[in-house]
């Protein structure tokens, strides 16, 4: 026998029952649906049969209030705006403790590279006496001069070996150039490396025997390939580097002692070779977006752990800049030469082509093809002849040296048939003045450069090192 069930009567959906030898009734297997199974209910609420097509439909999952997704989407938005606003409030607070302007013009806020800024990267060792008491004089075991180019989207480490034969500002003979800082501290090491390449240097960092270490705790660690087992020993000076050989996190204390070991071969060469590997795993480590989360310590442990004229604004600008090159934008180099008795020897040749190419963005042959006129236009007699001698360190052909008409407050390079670029290559050169290529067909030199009064400043405060 069929009826009707209660709960299907509105559409007429009949279902079977069979009665057992007991006389209990129960529903068939070949009609059980699903309101017979989970008991009467309404319908189309947990299932039942479709009346066109007389199977049993899935149950229905219950709808969730449409208040109940926009208060959680609500709440995602507010969690990620505080977090967002928190990070923000922190670096803000530092800023706000140790500075936060570009004073040249070479940033801008928020986080705007505009113009090529080269960086003097100093890391000093410290000397013990024969109490292991901390004697006061120190000299650069480090020296690594960087270059940001915001037109080429790229960065450059020139890596100055600490032996290197260079000539001291104020002191005969040839140094090694680490003794510069121990002469004169960061002044005149910028004035040592100026001379040395030929490139100004914008800004300076001072690092310490420990700095180091905690700048690359600060990030989160780096990874590096470590290229063979490293062990060493100074109980003296209590440094311990020991290191297995393939690839692995290094904390701060391991990647110093890894930059800092050189008891292979090649001595400071391979030691300058394991910090560029240090450097390039820096810059990976900046590239993801979970450092970014650390600003706050990073730029803290700057303040903390080294001695710079950036603000922290720069040192903001700099690490956003380096996070947006892709790979391939960072190149690292060691300054070329060969080893020589006492000393690692530069290449003068070499060297020149390499800083061409790194921190002016020039080849040899536009250099060499361009002739220059320096004229003296400060009132300070000699301006025009260290002016002409630093242009013609990078290979300028200088035809002529004189004397202006006039006195000028600021200098000028003027194109006369020379290419824009090698023009703000020589305005870059001297540090100071302005550039105008608006070219001319008169004058027996492709670029004329009129000597201001702001370079004999410059000059007289020791700023601008002659080769």
């Amino acid at each position: 026998m069929a009826r009707r069930h209660m709960g299907c009567s509105s559409v007429g959906i009949r279902t079977a029952r069979s009665t057992s030898p007991r006389g209990i009734r129960i529903p068939t297997e070949r009609a059980l649906g699903a309101g017979d199974f989970f008991g009467p209910h309404r319908c189309g609420m947990l299932g039942g049969v479709r009346p066109d097509l007389g199977e049993p439909t899935p149950p229905a999952r219950p709808k969730r209030a449409p208040w109940v997704w926009r208060a959680l989407r609500w709440a995602v938005a507010a969690s990620f705006l505080a977090f967002a606003a928190f990070v923000l409030a922190s670096v803000t607070g530092v800023l706000a403790r140790v500075g936060g302007t570009s004073r040249d013009g070479r940033m801008a806020f928020p986080l705007q590279l505009r113009e090529r800024t080269n960086v003097l990267i100093m890391g000093v060792d410290v000397t013990l006496n024969n109490r292991r008491q901390i004697v006061n004089v120190a000299r650069a075991d480090t020296l690594v001069l960087a270059t940001f180019d915001p037109h080429t989207r790229s960065a450059s480490f020139l890596s100055i070996p600490r032996d290197t034969r260079a000539s001291i500002p104020g002191h005969r003979g040839w140094w090694k150039v680490n003794a510069a800082y121990a002469f004169g501290g960061p002044a005149l090491t910028i004035r040592t490396v100026e001379q040395l390449v030929g490139v100004p240097v914008h800004r300076y960092v001072k690092l310490g025997p420990h700095s180091f270490a905690r700048l690359v705790d600060a990030v989160g660690g780096v990874w590096v390939d470590v290229e063979e087992d490293l062990r060493y020993e100074d109980w003296w000076g209590g440094l311990r580097i020991d290191l297995k050989k393939g690839r692995q996190l290094l904390n701060g204390e391991q990647a110093m002692g890894y930059a800092r070991f050189r008891h292979d071969p090649l001595g400071d060469i391979g030691r300058t070779r394991r910090q560029q590997k240090v450097i390039q795993a820096l810059f990976q480590r900046l590239r993801e977006p979970q450092t970014w989360l650390r600003a706050p310590q990073i730029l803290q442990a700057v303040a903390e752990n080294t001695q710079t004229d950036l603000t922290a604004h720069e040192v903001a600008t700099l690490g956003w800049f380096l996070r947006g090159l892709g790979p391939g934008r960072v190149r690292t180099e060691t300054l070329p030469g060969e080893f020589a008795p006492l000393f690692w020897q530069p290449d003068p040749e070499r060297v020149r082509r390499l800083v061409l190419e790194m921190f002016y963005g020039l080849e040899p042959a536009e250099v060499t093809g361009t002739t220059v006129e320096v004229l003296n236009a400060s009132g300070f007699p000699g301006m025009a002849r260290q002016a002409a001698d630093r242009i013609a360190q990078l290979g300028f052909r200088v035809v002529r040296v004189d004397t202006a008409p006039g006195v000028r407050p600021q200098t000028a390079v003027l194109s006369v048939r020379a290419d824009p670029k090698v023009v703000r290559a020589v305005r870059d050169l001297l540090g100071v003045g302005a550039v105008s290529t608006r070219g001319r067909e008169e004058g027996p030199a492709d670029l004329v450069v009129l000597v201001g009064r702001d370079f004999a400043r410059r000059a007289a405060s020791g700023e601008v090192a002659v080769p």
